[in-house]
């Protein structure tokens, strides 16, 4: 669970996949309509960051920098 303040600055945070490669930064994060939790977020990536990717949050952490996810970058 992330607190309001995690939320607003994992905004721009880097995402780290489970293997400890860098994947992009986060977009935007899209709640849950049912439990208002966060539930998705989009990661920028690819050439200049012009792609942009849904990546499940759930299971993710963040440390104040990057949000670690379960998932392999070449999944993503």
């Amino acid at each position: 669970m992330f607190t309001q303040d995690q939320l607003d600055r994992m905004i721009g945070a880097e995402v780290i996949d489970v293997d400890g490669d860098k994947v992009g930064k986060i977009g935007q994060i899209y709640f849950d309509d049912i439990t208002n939790q966060p539930s998705w977020v989009t990661v920028n990536t690819g050439f200049f960051g012009m792609s942009e990717s849904f990546v499940p949050i759930d299971g993710a952490e963040f440390d104040g920098e990057d949000v670690r996810v379960r998932f392999q970058k070449d999944v993503i």
